[in-house]
């Protein structure tokens, strides 16, 4: 099997891309700072009622239990430590957030943390009614397996520190396929901790 691409987009001050080994072209993406803390003027909910009831599918029920596996163990992320930390609780609250996401990379064919309506995770969350005090996004696109992009995740330091930072408690993740878009499938991990 060949090695996936993997596109590291940091945002700080200035835009960095990095690239990584050859094969196909599916690739990964999260915000350098990765987390953004509430402040009154970012909380403004719309009228929109939390999700009350869900089931988690198969795909994230593995990912949760794959993630709470990587949390339970220190490990570094990039140059930074991570000590073990609690495990994540899949959040039905912030669902619709992740589904948002995947489902507008795909019907627009996009990839990037900002929506085709130029909102952010931050939006996106506050919207489906969860009062937030940290909240935290990765992304992906073209990857076969949960096993496979979390590998491709892990390898980043970005998104290592969004799945190790211990101020997040909540999660939730979307997984969208399209035959229309440039990747056949696309990811969004979303991290939160109420305030």
């Amino acid at each position: 099997m060949q090695p996936k691409n993997l596109l590291l987009i940091l945002v700080s001050a200035s835009l960095t891309a990095c690239g990584g080994g050859g094969g196909s072209s599916s690739k990964a993406s999260t915000v350098a700072d990765a987390s953004e803390e509430a402040s009154v003027s970012q909380v403004q909910r719309s009228s929109g009622s939390p999700v009350v009831d869900c089931a988690m599918t198969d795909y994230q029920r593995e990912m949760l239990a794959q993630l709470n596996k990587v949390r339970a163990v220190a490990r570094n992320c990039g140059a930074q430590r991570f000590e073990a930390t609690s495990p994540l609780t899949f959040s039905c609250s912030i669902q619709p957030a992740a589904q948002r996401h995947s489902i507008d990379m795909a019907t627009n064919n996009f990839f990037s943390h900002t929506g085709s309506d130029g909102l952010r995770v931050s939006h996106r969350v506050t919207a489906t009614g969860y009062e937030w005090g940290v909240v935290g996004e990765n992304i992906a696109a073209g990857f076969d397996s949960v096993g496979e992009v979390m590998d491709g995740w892990l390898a980043s330091e970005g998104h290592c520190r969004n799945i190790m930072d211990s101020r997040f408690t909540n999660f939730a993740v979307s997984r969208v396929f399209t035959s229309t878009a440039d990747y056949p499938d696309y990811w969004t991990q979303v991290f939160a901790a109420p305030r």
